[in-house]
């Protein structure tokens, strides 16, 4: 028998082990490193506790409007102990999980941190071991980013990662970013009692969502009781008594805002500094590793993935990416394809979405735009939840659905049709002709199509 491929993969996030896993199953022998906890940041200070920190701000926001639905629920109280402790049940399930997966798939798995000795040998800084193989796939993922502002590194200035780590909730947060991790936080805090402000230096929150979306969202965050500072550029954090005051410019005014904590959430950085790249010559521009279509870097055998490539960080494209990898590096000549990856946001409501926003999609040719708003469908309005819409985007000749975005009551779970359909490379005309469930929000999908192949049945 021909001997197995070995495959060395750095990182245990959602990019490595499903990497792992795959590459397993193809019959290869796999080594995986993991420097800290398996899983990554999804699993321990990503998706998964912001997640479950996102359900428990649901059943508060539930139990403050029951009496719409005929169900008087008073005095009711927020064990924010308690909520932490179910956050961080489901992540220690959810990993323990994951290792029992890449045990059974006879997946060595190594704790330690990596970094390259050459470009197929792999060195284990603690334990001084070297691991050698075939190929090395590089998914070591990210970090929080942070910007250079006067007293950024005070003592009250948390990360996303810190923020899931408290042991108390503090009484008010100055939020700094209002893209997805910033608003999904603001909500968590806002539900369980924190005076919250956010303060965006872009025109409005969630930039890259569609504009439409996001102005309802933004619209509905602010009226939850969040205030909301957009054109915000923040100039600096200084500390007195107890409480951070944060000074930003907007246009020419400068203005202050105080809270006894300060968040940042700009965003994520390629994390990669501790592999040795620049020794085995690996390419890397503007903070991201350099690879083409099928996951390669410039070096033969040394292959990378997810977050620490840059683009669209996302978990699942992450996965998509390890799992190309592994596939290319077993012979499997296969390239990635972006077109139809989805994003989501999961505040109340829900914002997802797949493909062009109507902005970049009138740029690159004439189009057509279906929109179906969800005071028209009866499981919103069953939900109490009708101030949302679904938007649908084709291109005008050949009808082809070019977007597809929703803000409402299960957006993040609808939205798969649409990643199918694109992928299927569907018209409008089919998605029209699809026969949705009833009641159901998806049917908002089936009409906001129907706009642009005749005519909706459920509006005027």
């Amino acid at each position: 028998m021909a001997e197995k491929t070995r495959i060395t993969i750095i990182g245990g996030g959602v990019c490595g082990y499903p990497a792992a896993i795959r590459a397993a199953r193809l019959g290869a022998e796999v080594t995986l490193i993991e420097k800290d906890a398996l899983g990554g940041t999804c699993l321990n200070w990503g998706c998964i506790p912001t997640k479950a920190l996102l359900q428990s701000a649901g059943v508060v926001q539930t139990m403050k409007e029951s009496e719409t639905f005929g169900v008087k629920c008073k005095g009711f109280e927020v064990d924010f102990g308690a909520v932490m402790a179910r956050k961080n049940s489901v992540v220690a399930r959810l990993t323990r999980g994951v290792g029992a997966l890449l045990k059974a798939k006879k997946v060595n798995v190594i704790r330690g941190t990596a970094s390259f000795a050459d470009p197929k040998t792999v060195l284990i800084e603690e334990s001084g071991e070297k691991i050698r193989g075939d190929a090395v796939l590089i998914a070591s993922g990210s970090k929080p980013a942070r910007i250079p502002i006067e007293g950024i590194d005070g003592p009250d200035v948390m990360d996303s990662n810190q923020v899931l780590a408290m042991s108390t909730l503090p009484r008010s947060v100055v939020i700094i970013g209002g893209g997805v991790i910033g608003v999904e936080f603001a909500q968590v805090l806002s539900a369980l009692g924190t005076e919250v402000t956010i303060l965006e230096m872009m025109p409005g929150l969630v930039p890259g969502t569609d504009r439409e979306i996001a102005v309802i969202l933004q619209k509905q965050i602010a009226a939850a009781g969040v205030k909301v500072v957009t054109g915000a550029a923040v100039k600096g954090i200084s500390r007195r008594r107890q409480e951070n005051t944060v000074t930003f410019a907007v246009g020419d005014r400068t203005e202050t805002v105080s809270a006894e904590k300060v968040l940042l959430t700009v965003g994520r950085k390629p994390d990669f500094s501790s592999l040795n790249l620049d020794g085995v010559g690996v390419r890397h521009e503007r903070g991201a590793i350099v690879v083409n279509e099928f996951m390669e870097t410039n070096v033969p055998g040394i292959y990378a993935a997810g977050d620490v490539v840059g683009g669209i960080m996302l978990a699942h494209l992450a996965t998509a990416e390890g799992e190309c990898a592994v596939r290319n590096i077993l012979g499997h000549r296969e390239a990635m394809n972006y077109k139809a990856v989805p994003c989501c946001i999961y505040t109340t409501p829900e914002v997802a979405s797949v493909g062009l926003t109507e902005e970049a999609a009138r740029e690159r040719g004439e189009i057509q735009v279906g929109r179906f708003p969800l005071r028209g469908n009866g499981k919103a309005l069953i939900l109490n939840e009708p101030d949302g819409m679904v938007k649908v985007i084709a291109d005008r000749r050949l009808g082809e659905v070019l977007g597809v975005h929703i803000i409402g009551p299960h957006a993040t779970d609808m939205i798969a049709e649409a990643v199918l359909g694109m992928t299927m490379e569907m018209t409008a005309e089919e998605l029209a002709g699809a026969i949705h469930p009833h009641p159901t929000v998806s049917e908002a999908v089936m009409e906001a199509a129907r706009v642009i192949s005749g005519g909706a049945i459920h509006m005027p």
